[in-house]
């Protein structure tokens, strides 16, 4: 709980903060007054709204803070003779912290001069990553023009907007970080998000862009110890209260459900499978996240030969994921229900092409190229498949591995799955004029009843025959 405390002539909004070792209390400071002029705005008798701006800046600051504004608002009252008429904002409050961080910065990086030490080379190599964002940073500082002042842009006398922004890391930057990981440049992604982590105190979608990094670094432990943070922090961010139906489409949920989703994504690589579904519980209890829950507990069950309860989980959500049901046709045909796993998995394959290819262990010469976000999902779905059913593709049956892979292969589904990428391909050329025909043929190939008929023209792969065997219709 948020009060207010007299520090000299000022008046401090603090809070109560319990020193773990030693149970003393400490009193953290989240906002100073230092003029009557700003005591009276904050209390509503000055610029209209510009009360109830302060309260929404500082309580966007401290979300995991309770503000009792009545009473705070009466101890300011009571407190006003303290301060003093007028005081010098500009200087101080604007100019001053990032002076004095500046000159911190600037006197550090002149005496770490890499002609003069080793050891200040190696302090300079060490963060190298982190130097040459700042740079980039700096000239992108330097080369924004200067703003026209507006409601949006402007700050009042007393610089709260200014001084009030410190917590949270700025959208720019954030996506230009996230550009460096979405490019598969790992090393100076990480650098920079470690330096916002630092930087910002709660950052939970920066540890989870770490995990994220980890993760595709295969260094499980650190990105599950990542991803732990995540869901620790994220869930501080959360409002006083939340309906499930609200999670996801509420902003300040969505680090925890990342955590969440990507712990368990990372537990299965490991190959913790019982927290995996610990997890899957978690996430569709709690967060109503079904879908995500289905995914993991199908790869879960299909990793440790669990067929039937693959199966079960794979069908609960394929009709919203079709993605589900390329996993639902690995189970089937362990349960001999060969003619359901051919439907099941060329419903996935009709609208995941690419990713039906790599779980078939399809291996192409080339890489394939991406035209389209579509493409782009269809491809990181088949590689966080592959990556999934890590345990069930090692051991997997040579007689699923074989029904699989000459599936793919047979010429008349070599034909669908091209004829899929280059109906996604003309919908996406189409989709700036607005023409629909594209898209309708392709949702209309993507369904399942598309899916059904044309099995049912591909049943002859049903007998497929190896040194005289044949696999029988069940």
């Amino acid at each position: 709980m948020a009060y207010v405390r007299r520090r000299g002539n000022q008046l401090a909004i603090v809070q109560g903060e319990r020193e773990p070792r030693s149970g003393s209390v400490q009193q953290r400071v989240l906002f100073t007054l230092y003029s009557r002029a700003e005591a009276l705005e904050v209390l509503g008798r000055g610029t209209k709204g510009a009360a109830e701006a302060f309260r929404d800046l500082l309580q966007r600051q401290h979300p995991d803070i309770t503000f009792n504004w009545k009473k705070i608002r009466r101890a300011i009252e009571g407190q006003l003779d303290v301060l003093p008429d007028v005081y010098e904002y500009r200087s101080q409050r604007l100019r001053a912290r990032f002076r004095n961080d500046l000159r911190a910065f600037a006197r550090q990086l002149i005496l770490a001069d890499p002609q003069d030490l080793v050891s200040a080379a190696n302090v300079i190599q060490e963060h190298r990553r982190e130097l040459e964002y700042l740079a980039e940073l700096i000239g992108w500082r330097l080369r924004s023009p200067d703003q026209t002042e507006s409601a949006w842009n402007a700050d009042n006398a007393f610089y709260w907007r200014f001084a009030l922004q410190g917590r949270q890391v700025p959208p720019d930057t954030e996506e230009h970080a996230a550009s460096l990981y979405e490019r598969g440049d790992y090393d100076r992604a990480e650098a920079v998000f470690r330096l916002l982590v630092e930087c910002f105190d709660g950052y939970a979608e920066g540890y989870n862009y770490l995990g994220l990094i980890a993760l595709e670094q295969q260094q499980l432990e650190r990105a599950i110890e990542h991803f732990r943070t995540t869901i620790a922090l994220g869930r501080k961010l959360f409002p006083a209260r939340i309906a499930r139906s609200r999670y996801w489409r509420d902003y300040s949920t969505r680090p925890y459900m990342r955590g969440l989703r990507n712990l368990a994504l990372t537990l299965n690589e490991a190959g913790c499978f019982a927290e995996t579904l610990a997890i899957c519980d978690q996430l569709e209890e709690e967060c109503d996240d079904a879908i995500t829950a289905a995914w993991q507990r199908a790869a879960v069950y299909l990793n440790t030969g669990q067929w039937t309860r693959a199966a079960d989980a794979a069908r609960r959500t394929k009709g919203l994921n079709a993605g589900d049901s390329l996993l639902a046709a690995f189970a089937l045909f362990e349960l001999g229900e060969h003619e359901e796993a051919l439907a099941s998995f060329l419903h996935g394959a009709l609208n995941y092409p690419r990713a039906a290819r790599m779980l078939a262990g399809e291996k192409r010469r080339r890489a394939p190229t991406v035209a389209s976000a579509v493409e782009a999902a269809d491809h990181n779905t088949g590689v966080s498949a592959v990556r999934a059913l890590h345990a069930f593709l090692g051991r997997q049956a040579r007689a699923s591995r074989r029904f699989f892979r000459d599936l793919v292969r047979d010429a008349r589904v070599m034909q669908l799955l091209d004829e899929s990428v280059a109906v996604v391909r003309r919908w996406h050329e189409q989709h700036p004029t607005g023409e629909r025909e594209a898209f309708d043929q392709m949702q209309r190939r993507r369904s399942r009843q598309s899916a059904q008929v044309r099995a049912g023209r591909l049943r002859d792969l049903l007998w497929a025959t190896r040194s005289g065997a044949r696999v029988a219709i069940h």
